[in-house]
C-alpha cells in the first residue's frame, strides 16, 4: 500500500547552495531510505529559516519542502500523512495541536545533553519538552548502540512499554552509490571538516599534524568549518584554533560548504583527521562526518572509545588513537606523507565498510517497516500534550515534594500521659530495675542447671 510520509528536520537539507549538517543529512538518508524501501509519496521538508537568505527553489524539487515553524501544524495537515517521522524533538514543541496521524521520533544524537553542554538556561524545561515529546510518539530510532542505552530511560518516563522493541538502531546511512575519489587527487592533503559546536575540540590533533607536515617540509591540512547555520554556540571555543590556522602556510580554509561541494573536496583529499578529545557527548556519538569521510574513500584517524571506534579498527577502515596520543599521530602523519600504499588499501576497506553497514537501502527496515503500517502506541498518554512550561512546573515540583518526603526529619514528641514516666523518677526506675534483673537472672541459671547435669550423662 503507497503511504504519504513527511519527513520533518530543522535543518538545512543537503541540497545545492544549503551547509551541510549532520541533522539534515540523517533526515535526508531517513528520507531517502524510506523511498528505496517502496513506500511511496516521501517528503522530505526542511525549517524555512535554515534557508533563509539563500535561493533554494523547494517548490521545484520533487518531494522536498519547507516550512514556517510557526505554521507547523497548517503544514502538517496541507499534506494529509499518514506518518509523521521528526529528526529528533526539538522541532516537536512547535506542534501545538495533536498530530493529524501516527508520529515516529528519531533521536540521532543526545541532542539534551548538548543544550547542557552549550549552556542551555533553562534545564528543566529543556528536559520537559524531551519528555513531551517522547510521551507523544508512537515508534521512535536512534543511531547506535551506545545512544540506545542513553535513551531507554528517558523513553521509560515517556511511558512507553519496554516490553516492546524500543528505539531500534538505524546508523547513520548514505546512498548505495559512493562517490570516486578524484584520480589525480594529492595524497599529501589531510581533511577536517565540521560545524563549530561546544562540545568538540580538534584543537590538539591538529596542531600535532601540522607538526608533523611542517618537520617532513610536506603536506596540506584543509580546513572547512564554522557556525551552525543556527548560530555559533561554541562559546569563542574556535576563534584561537582559526587565528593559528588562518596565519599557518599549509593550511588551506574554507568556511562550510553545501554537500556537494563537500563531497568534491574530500574527493581529492587522501585522510581524514578526526580524533577529538574524550567527553560525555563524543562517547555518545554517532559521527556523521566519520562516516561521510570513509563513503567517501577517505581512511580516518579517529579516536578509540566511541562506537565506530572497534568497527573501523577491525576493518582497517582508518587508525584509531587515544586523545593524547600525540607521538603515535605525529609518526603516523609522517608515514602517511610519503607511502600512499597504506591510504589506498585503508580507502578501499573505508568504501567497503559504508556500503555493507551505512547504506540507506540496507539500514532502513526498522522504519520501513513502522512506516507501512503506522499505528498508534498503545497507552500513550495523551494528557501530556499541554505547553512544555506547565510540565516543566510539575517536573520541579513533583521531585521536590518527594525528597521532602523521603529525607525530612521530624523528632517524635515527647510522650506526656498515662504510661509515661516522669523524666526526673527514670534513675530510680533504673536503679530498681537492676537487682530485680539479677534475681531473675540466677533463677533461670538454677532452673537450667538439672536439664544441664542430664545432659552430661
Amino acid at each position: 500500500m503507497t503511504r504519504r510520509i513527511l519527513v520533518l528536520t530543522t535543518d538545512p537539507l543537503p541540497l545545492p547552495g544549503l551547509p551541510a549538517t549532520g541533522a539534515g543529512m540523517r533526515a535526508w538518508g531517513l528520507g531517502l531510505g524510506l523511498r528505496a524501501a517502496g513506500l511511496g509519496e516521501v517528503t522530505i521538508a526542511c525549517a524555512a529559516d535554515a534557508a533563509r537568505g539563500r535561493s533554494v527553489p523547494f517548490d521545484q524539487i520533487p518531494g522536498v519542502a519547507s516550512f514556517e515553524r510557526s505554521e507547523l501544524d497548517a503544514f502538517i495537515a496541507s499534506r494529509n500523512p499518514d506518518a509523521i517521522v521528526f529528526q529528533h524533538w526539538g522541532l516537536m514543541s512547535e506542534m501545538k495541536k495533536k498530530a493529524p496521524c501516527p508520529v515516529a521520533v528519531d533521536l540521532a544524537g543526545p541532542h539534551l545533553l548538548e543544550r547542557q553542554l552549550w549552556d542551555s538556561k533553562r534545564p528543566a524545561e529543556d528536559l520537559a519538552e524531551k519528555l513531551r515529546a517522547l510521551a507523544l510518539a508512537d515508534f521512535t530510532t536512534c543511531s547506535g548502540r551506545f545512544q540506545r542505552h542513553y535513551f531507554m530511560p528517558f523513553l521509560l518516563q515517556a511511558g512507553h512499554d519496554p516490553r516492546s522493541q524500543l528505539c531500534p538502531v538505524i546508523p547513520f546511512s548514505l546512498a548505495p552509490d559512493q562517490p570516486l575519489s578524484d584520480p589525480d587527487r594529492d595524497f599529501s592533503r589531510f581533511l577536517f571538516s565540521g560545524m563549530f559546536l561546544p562540545w568538540q575540540d580538534p584543537e590538539k590533533t591538529l596542531r600535532t599534524a601540522l607538526e608533523a607536515m611542517e618537520e617532513k617540509q610536506r603536506g596540506k591540512l584543509v580546513f572547512i568549518g564554522g557556525p551552525h547555520p543556527a548560530g555559533d554556540v561554541s562559546g569563542g571555543r574556535f576563534d584561537r584554533l582559526l587565528e593559528f590556522l588562518s596565519s599557518h602556510p599549509m593550511v588551506e580554509m574554507q568556511g562550510t560548504q553545501p554537500f556537494d561541494k563537500l563531497i568534491d573536496v574530500m574527493r581529492g583529499c587522501a585522510v581524514a583527521v578526526d580524533l577529538m578529545p574524550r567527553n560525555a557527548e563524543r562517547e555518545l556519538a554517532y559521527p556523521t562526518r566519520t562516516v561521510t569521510y570513509m563513503w567517501a574513500g577517505l581512511p580516518v584517524i579517529h579516536n578509540n572509545y566511541d562506537e565506530l571506534a572497534e568497527p573501523i579498527e577491525r576493518a582497517k577502515a582508518g587508525w584509531t588513537f587515544d586523545e593524547n596520543d600525540t607521538d603515535g599521530v605525529r609518526r603516523l602523519v609522517q608515514r602517511l606523507l610519503g607511502h600512499r600504499e597504506d591510504t589506498e588499501r585503508r580507502s578501499a576497506n573505508a568504501r567497503r565498510l559504508v556500503a555493507e553497514g551505512h547504506a540507506w537501502d540496507r539500514t532502513i527496515e526498522p522504519l520501513a517497516k513502522w512506516c507501512a503500517n503506522p499505528t498508534e502506541r498503545r497507552g500513550k498518554r495523551t494528557a501530556v500534550a499541554v505547553p512544555a512550561a506547565t510540565v516543566a512546573e510539575a517536573a520541579e515540583s513533583v521531585p521536590a515534594k518527594r525528597t521532602q518526603r523521603t529525607i525530612r526529619y521530624s523528632p517524635p514528641a515527647p510522650k506526656v500521659g498515662p504510661g509515661r514516666t516522669p523524666i526526673y523518677l527514670q534513675p530510680f526506675v533504673f536503679l530498681l530495675a537492676l537487682p530485680i534483673s539479677m534475681v531473675l537472672l540466677l533463677l533461670f541459671g538454677l532452673a537450667e542447671l538439672p536439664r544441664m547435669l542430664f545432659r552430661s550423662r
